[in-house]
């Protein structure tokens, strides 16, 4: 009489656990202690942020502190004025300044050159006897005033003829003249006045 018996049927196998209590409690606690662990460095470092806050907040007061005591000094050279309108005075002082170079280089302001064409002129133009004792140019140089001596009256029509043939002088026309005698003076020497400026309608010089 034969019997098979099949070991391959669970009821006749040994199961063996895959891990046994020991092994989940030993590895239980090599979890706790890490995290125990990661929780301390991660402390550590959350205080080491503290501190380099704590002095930030330091420095900031400090900083802070420092500028109210330069505040009275800032103000004493710049002004109450904000940062926005000290940079805009800034700019229309600039603007002003450009316009006045602007003017001195451009030809708005007359002859560039300045005065000297007229100086010489009149230093070429000399008459014996008749002498400029004031001279009186406008800013553009188109308005001349001269005063001055002479020895006989006939001397200054011929000083006006002569200035005539000068190129500064030619577009100008003297309308004003005055011519009189002083009465501290000797012999026939004259005072005379003139202007390139028109009389108002009151009888007046215009005014430049």
């Amino acid at each position: 009489m034969r019997q098979q018996i099949n070991f391959y049927q669970g009821s006749f196998r040994q199961e063996t656990p895959i891990f046994s209590s020991d092994v989940v409690t030993r590895a239980m606690v090599a979890v706790t202690v890490m995290m125990l662990l990661g929780y301390g460095y991660a402390w550590q470092r959350v205080e080491g942020f503290q501190a380099e806050l704590k002095v930030v907040a330091q420095q900031e007061a400090a900083a802070l502190e420092r500028l109210e005591t330069l505040r009275p000094i800032i103000n004493s050279v710049t002004g109450e004025k904000s940062l926005s309108e000290q940079l805009e005075d800034a700019l229309r002082t600039l603007e002003e300044k450009q316009t006045v170079l602007a003017l001195v280089n451009g030809t708005t302001l007359g002859d560039t050159q300045g005065f000297s064409r007229h100086l010489k002129s009149l230093a070429r133009r000399t008459v014996d006897g008749l002498w400029l004792t004031q001279i009186t140019l406008s800013g553009t140089g188109e308005k001349t005033e001269l005063q001055g001596l002479a020895r006989r009256p006939e001397l200054v029509p011929t000083y006006v003829q002569d200035l005539a043939g000068e190129l500064p002088f030619a577009q100008q026309r003297f309308q004003q003249f005055q011519i009189n005698r002083p009465e501290d003076t000797v012999g026939d020497v004259v005072e005379f006045y003139m202007n390139s400026e028109p009389f108002a309608p009151s009888g007046l010089a215009a005014v430049r």
